[in-house]
């Protein structure tokens, strides 16, 4: 009698592949969209928006102080029951069961992915070189075009190793969803172990097939973070800033300092 059966470990491996595409897919738009909110709620705490900033607060708390297992179950029964108050409010006859367990997984896990990686996109905007955003706006950028082509670019860099270490705690977490009839890796591993009942094989390929997917990502991740720093070709590489020094050159008052500063501009794509 054997009491492991490695041949199955492989087999169940292989019968799970079909399914890491859902995985992935789960977890790319769950981080996505968590980056995104993020960084609006980034925003909001910065500028300390009134009323905003009190619920962007109330909001974060709540996301961090509950389980997101709790939180799938919740969103999960409360969409059906938002529609049913829409329509009996508004006479409407929308579908109750509109929304695929998919989406609601995803946008539960992408607010829990916001207010985590609020705080990091937080800190990543505020490490960016003051004088570079004054430079900016001595150019004749708007605060959204600086936030757009300044600070933003250079916090990606900053923030991208947090942001990595965020998408992986995402790619494990995406394992909840099947309590939400989202059927994805571990989803069907809980299948396939049932058929069998072979549940510690199963689930050792299901591990196995999540530690694969991590290591992928962490190689890509250096990969893409290597050329994230690497100068641009043709650009400056001395260290200098050029809007920098093209503002130093025009407070100098020298003819040179309009040439410098046309040139910087270009080079931003103004």
């Amino acid at each position: 009698m054997n009491i492991i059966d490695f041949g199955a470990i492989g087999e169940y491996a292989l019968a799970l592949l079909p399914y890491v595409p859902m995985t992935l897919a789960l977890s790319v738009v769950a981080t996505a969209l968590g980056i995104v909110i993020g960084l609006v709620m980034a925003l909001v705490k910065m500028s300390r928006v009134p009323v905003l900033s009190q619920l962007n607060a109330v909001l974060v708390s709540y996301l961090r102080g509950t389980p997101i297992l709790v939180q799938l179950l919740l969103n999960i029964n409360a969409v059906p029951i938002a529609v049913l108050y829409l329509n009996h409010a508004f006479g409407t006859e929308f579908d109750a069961l509109v929304l695929s367990p998919f989406v609601v997984a995803a946008f539960t896990f992408a607010l829990n992915e916001a207010a985590s990686g609020s705080e990091s996109i937080r800190a990543a905007l505020l490490s960016v070189d003051r004088r570079e955003i004054e430079a900016a706006h001595a150019l004749g950028m708007t605060s959204w075009q600086t936030l757009r082509r300044i600070t933003i670019p250079i916090a990606s860099v900053v923030a991208f190793p947090t942001l990595v270490n965020n998408f992986i705690g995402m790619l494990k977490a995406s394992s909840l969803a099947f309590v939400v009839s989202v059927v994805e890796v571990t989803a069907y591993a809980k299948i396939i172990g049932g058929r069998d009942y072979r549940y510690f094989e199963a689930y050792l390929a299901t591990a196995i097939i999540y530690w694969a997917m991590t290591v992928v990502v962490e190689q890509l991740a250096r990969v893409i973070e290597r050329r994230m720093q690497r100068p641009p070709a043709g650009g400056d590489r001395s260290g200098g800033r050029s809007g920098g020094r093209a503002v130093d050159r025009n407070r100098g008052g020298t003819g040179g300092g309009t040439v410098d500063r046309d040139r910087t501009l270009e080079q931003l794509g103004v």
